[in-house]
C-alpha cells in the first residue's frame, strides 16, 4: 500500500528550477480503465503535481482545472509545470503533458495558496 502520493505515483523528477519543473511518469495498468486510456484523474494527478513541484510543493490547490486532448495510451508521459504569477496570497501556475514524440495530450492552470509551515507552541 502506498503512504504518499509520491509512493503511489513514482515520478522521475527531470529538473526543477525556480518557478518550473519537469516530471516523467510511467503509466501503470493501474492508472488506466479498461481499454487502456489513462483514467482522467490521474492526469489531473500529474498536472497537478507538476505544477506543486513548480512552487517548491511550497503550495496547496485551491482550485484546479484541466483539459484532456485526446485518449491517452502512452506509457511514458513528461509533464512541465511552471509558475505563471505568484503574489503573497495567491499563487497562478500551468502544466503541460507531452509523450515522448513532443505531442500535448493535456494541459492545466490552477490557483494555489502558499503553504505556510506550521509553528507549534
Amino acid at each position: 500500500m502506498a503512504e504518499s502520493i509520491m509512493d503511489l505515483m513514482k515520478p522521475e523528477f527531470v529538473s526543477m528550477d525556480d518557478g518550473e519543473s519537469k516530471i516523467r511518469f510511467q503509466v501503470r495498468p493501474e492508472f488506466t480503465i479498461p481499454t487502456g486510456v489513462l483514467q482522467g484523474g490521474m492526469v489531473a494527478v500529474m498536472l497537478d503535481m507538476a505544477m506543486a513541484m513548480a512552487g517548491k510543493g511550497a503550495l496547496s490547490t485551491a482550485s484546479l482545472q484541466y483539459e484532456i486532448l485526446r485518449p491517452i495510451l502512452d506509457k511514458q508521459l513528461t509533464v512541465q509545470g511552471n509558475i505563471v504569477r505568484q503574489g503573497r496570497r495567491i499563487i497562478f501556475a500551468e502544466a503541460v503533458m507531452t509523450n515522448d514524440d513532443g505531442v500535448v495530450l493535456a494541459k492545466g492552470t490552477q490557483t494555489a495558496v502558499p503553504v505556510v509551515p506550521v509553528v507549534e507552541v
